[in-house]
């Protein structure tokens, strides 16, 4: 009796093991056409474009660049904690 029910089980696992196999090469057929999509799109526009070495170090030299990432985080922390409800977006 429990190698019948062994066998059975055995069966149901492989059998859930042949459908989770199923959705993942379905759900790979889906989105092999949105891949080649956006391997298609070109990201050349998306890049930043470099800081001069000039500006660098004299952003560099008076402390400027650090100043930027301050406020640049203060404005970050202060959208996140607008973000939470029943907080008004106002100044």
């Amino acid at each position: 009796m429990t190698a019948l029910l062994n066998m059975i089980y055995c069966f149901l696992i492989d059998m859930i093991q042949s459908f989770r196999d199923i959705w993942v090469i379905g759900w790979d057929s889906v989105l092999s056409p949105v891949d080649a999509l956006v391997t298609s799109v070109g990201t050349g526009g998306l890049s930043v474009p470099a800081i001069a070495n000039e500006y660098a170090w004299l952003l560099g030299a008076t402390g400027m660049s650090q100043a930027i990432t301050i406020v640049a985080g203060a404005m970050g922390v202060r959208f996140l904690l607008q973000t939470i409800p029943f907080v008004r977006w106002g100044n």
